[in-house]
C-alpha cells in the first residue's frame, strides 16, 4: 500500500512537469504581430505577396541581419492585412536595434515597401500590436 501511494505520487509529479514544460524551442519562441496598409485606393490582386522581414539593424550603414521571415498571397484580401512573425529569443541581443520590414509584390514586382524604421522587440511597445504603412514604388 505504501509503494502504490509513493508510485502514485511520483507518477503525478512526472505528469504535471511533462504538461508544464513545453519544448525548448517552443519556449525559445517569440512573435511581433501587427498589421500593413497604404492609403492609396488600389485595391491588390489575388496574386500579390506580402513579405515581413525582422533584422538587426544596429550596423549603420550595412545591410540588416536576417532574424526571422515570413510571407504569404493575399488570395483577394485587402489592407489592412495582418502579420504575425516567430523569431527565436535566443537570437536576440538586448543592447542591439531590432526592426521589421515590409513589402508587397506583385508577379515578382515590388508595389509598396515601408519607408519606415518600424523598431521592435527592444521597443516593445512596437512588438504587439505594429501598425505598418507602406508607400508605393515608383515603376
Amino acid at each position: 500500500m505504501k509503494n502504490l501511494f509513493f508510485g502514485s505520487i511520483v507518477a503525478a509529479c512526472i505528469l504535471i512537469f511533462t504538461a508544464c514544460s513545453g519544448t525548448a524551442s517552443e519556449r525559445d519562441l517569440a512573435e511581433v504581430k501587427g498589421s500593413v496598409s497604404y492609403l492609396q485606393r488600389i485595391a491588390l490582386p489575388p496574386n500579390a505577396k506580402v513579405t515581413i522581414t525582422l533584422g538587426d539593424v544596429s550596423m549603420a550603414d550595412a545591410p540588416m541581419k536576417v532574424i526571422s521571415s515570413s510571407s504569404y498571397m493575399t488570395e483577394g484580401k485587402q489592407v489592412p492585412l495582418p502579420f504575425s512573425l516567430f523569431y527565436a529569443k535566443s537570437q536576440i541581443d538586448p543592447k542591439r536595434t531590432y526592426a521589421v520590414q515590409a513589402t508587397i509584390e506583385v508577379d515578382g514586382k515590388l508595389m509598396f515597401v515601408n519607408d519606415t524604421a518600424y523598431n521592435v522587440i527592444t521597443d516593445a511597445q512596437n512588438t504587439v500590436n505594429l501598425d505598418m504603412m507602406l508607400v508605393m514604388t515608383q515603376h
